[in-house]
Order: structure tokens, then sequence, then C-alpha cells
């Protein structure tokens, strides 16, 4: 049918923000829910700093759909994807331009698995910075449905059938669905579960943190800010920049020592007055040791406490605002 579970939403949409695509290819768009998520969690989030983003007019993400049944295809699927290609998709893809990503929700069990497999490897061609794909991990004997045959399920897949394939990352959601992330070279290799939300006496914690960078750091001044996106969006800093970013935005966390250590100092080039780790990022320090050795030999602490550590990355003397009375 044209639909699929909800159960894969918060991974992918997780998915989708890490890997911050301005172009998007949705692989049988059936009732268009992708085509919605995909929307909302790109140009309409962005609304909230830009207002002009809410209208389509000033969308700046291209979203792209392939559909094999004409019929399920309406205006409100116009309205939302930018282009929208009728046929089959095993020809269609090799045809359409590169997308930084590529998603096939519930599609490749259509397929025998011969042919699934070629459009596997005809979509990483044409991805930039990854695929996701997501299918059933049980037999559902699915029949033509909606007057469509495209809609029976010919084959099963198994995370064996995706390891096959290099830099692929493939779990079990609800125990139902399997979903394959194949990250393209040179794109760092995401989170495949979203994150969970802090309650209690985390949320506390961050809180202390915030008020810490506060009383810290002037609100003008560029600085790092190492938390996976725990924080960031609660400063009122105008300059707290992601690690590692691009464009702006956060990238995930780097790839190995090397590339954490030439982010520092490019950002460290380009003006950034500090660095700071905040605690749910604390285990970088004992992932990345020739990171972690590098900051403590080139760079002066200024605040170590079990929710922040802080660096200094200027050469010249740091000044720091006198933390206010209570705060520690």
């Amino acid at each position: 049918m044209p639909s699929s579970r909800p159960n894969t939403i918060p991974t992918v949409i997780h998915l989708i923000r890490q890997f911050q695509p301005k172009s998007i290819l949705d692989v049988g768009i059936g009732f268009g829910k992708w085509g919605h998520l995909f929307r909302e969690y790109t140009d309409i989030n962005e609304a909230e700093k830009d207002p002009a983003r809410y209208r389509r007019g000033n969308w700046r993400v291209r979203i792209d759909g392939i559909e094999g049944h004409a019929a399920y295809v309406t205006p409100m699927h116009r309205f939302l994807y930018n282009d929208i290609h009728v046929g089959d998709a095993c020809v269609l893809i090799r045809r359409l331009p590169r997308y930084d990503v590529i998603f096939m929700g519930d599609i490749i069990e259509h397929l025998e698995k011969a042919v699934g497999c070629q459009l596997l490897r005809d979509a990483l061609k044409k991805a930039r910075r990854g695929l996701i794909v997501s299918t059933p991990r049980y037999e559902t004997s699915q029949a033509d449905l909606c007057g469509n045959e495209l809609e029976r399920h010919r084959s099963l897949w198994s995370a064996k059938d995706f390891n096959r394939f290099d830099r692929v990352v493939v779990k079990a959601v609800d125990r139902a669905t399997l979903l394959a992330v194949f990250v393209k070279p040179g794109t760092p290799m995401p989170v495949c579960s979203p994150p969970m939300p802090v309650k209690g006496a985390d949320a506390r914690r961050l809180q202390k943190c915030k008020e810490a960078l506060i009383d810290l750091i002037s609100l003008e001044e560029p600085f790092i800010l190492v938390d996976e996106e725990q924080l960031r969006g609660e400063l009122p800093h105008a300059h707290a920049i992601p690690f590692v970013e691009r464009d702006g935005e956060y990238w995930g966390p780097p790839e190995d020592d090397d590339t954490a250590i030439r982010e520092l100092e490019r950002l460290r080039n380009a003006g950034a007055r500090y660095i700071a780790v905040a605690w749910p990022s604390f285990w970088w320090l004992d992932h990345y040791t020739r990171f972690a050795a590098h900051l403590r030999k080139n760079c002066r602490r200024v605040l170590k406490d079990d929710r922040l550590l802080v660096f200094g990355l200027q050469n010249r003397t740091d000044i720091l605002r006198r933390p206010r009375r209570g705060r520690t």
C-alpha cells in the first residue's frame, strides 16, 4: 500500500538532520508521508530562524520523488515536492542528477532480489552523502493493493544482503523493520538512533552548563561547542560553533583524531576563542585520545568540572568574565 509503518520516523528524521542535505530523492513517494516530513524538518524547521523559509517560493532544499503508480500523485504531492518523476525507478534513477541523500522507504521488497541489488548500486552512484533504505524484516505475503500490481512483495531482505556493501550500518527498528544506512566516503558515520529526551537530573545538569557558559563567555564571542547538539540550541550566544561543522551546521562526530585536530585548528585560525566540551560529549576525550592530548598540550584550560571542560584557543591571554558568585 502507498504507506509504511511509522516506527522508523524518529530514526530517519534524526539521520536526515545529521546528513543536512540540500537535495533529497524520495524513491516511491506513495501517499507522500516522507515528503511532508522531509520538508518539515528541512525548510519549515528553518523558518523559526528565517520566517521567509515557510513560503514555498523560498524553500532551499530540493526534494524530488519517483513514483511508479501515477494514480497516487495528487496536487498535495506536487506542492511538497519540487519534481515528481513517474515511471520505473530502476530506469529513472540512472537518468536523474545526483542528490545529497536518497531515501527508499519500504520499496526494495517490491523488487526481485537481483533487480533490487542493482537499484542499490545505481542509487549509491547518485548519492553524495548517503542512502537510507527501510524494508520489512519478515515475510508479509503482500499482494496487489489499491489497483496497483507494483504493491506486491517479491523479495525478503536481511542484514547480510546489505552488509555486502561498504560503509553501511544495518539496524532493526522495533524488531519489525530493517533500516540500512549507506554512508559515502568523506561523510561522517551518523548516529543511527534518535536522541533520547533529556529529563530529570540530566536536564538540570544541562541547565547548569548553559548558565556556566553564559557566565564565562561573552555572548558575541565565537567559540566551539562539543555537545552533540544537546545544548547549543538553548544558548543565547550569537557564535556558538558546532563541532564538527559544515557551513555552520552540525556535521556529526569527526571520523578520526586527524579530522578533529584539523577542524579545531581551522576554526581557531578563523577566530574561535574557546572550545567547550559539555558532559554528554566527555566520551570524546577517551575515544579521540590524540585530539584530547592536542587540546591539553596546545590550549589553556580555563574550566574543568563534572559538567564542562573549557580551553582557551588564542595564543594571547584569554580574558574570561569572572563567574558570578554561587556558580561553579
